[in-house]
């Protein structure tokens, strides 16, 4: 008896990481939509919004139990990661490379 091969393959069509998960393209994701809601247990996206908050480049404020946004701290976005964020685009204050961290353009000196 003759055997019946297939020289076709099935390749499993891999899940493409999502975009948010790098650095530039959570940036790109907050920059683009003003905010982003951080789901309590995205770690991934959490660890890559305090770098970026390092630099100055996002705001995060920790949503507490009554739904009221809290701002973080550089140094308290760490202790804060069981409760959901929302991530947001500094306002630029005028001088290169210092946005204002209250998300408001400052006035230009005339």
């Amino acid at each position: 008896m003759i055997e019946q091969t297939s020289n076709i393959v099935a390749f499993r069509r891999r899940a493409a990481p999502a975009p948010v998960r790098h650095p530039s393209g959570l940036m790109e994701a907050v920059y683009s939509a003003g905010s982003l809601s951080i789901r309590a247990d995205d770690l991934a996206i959490k660890t890559a919004a305090v770098m970026l908050q390092a630099l100055g480049f996002l705001l995060i404020d920790e949503i507490l139990a009554d739904g009221t946004p809290r701002p973080l701290s550089r140094g308290e976005a760490r202790k804060a990661l069981d409760r959901p964020w929302r991530l947001s685009k500094p306002g630029f204050g005028g001088e290169a490379g210092r946005p204002d961290a209250d998300g408001a353009f400052a006035a230009k000196p005339s």
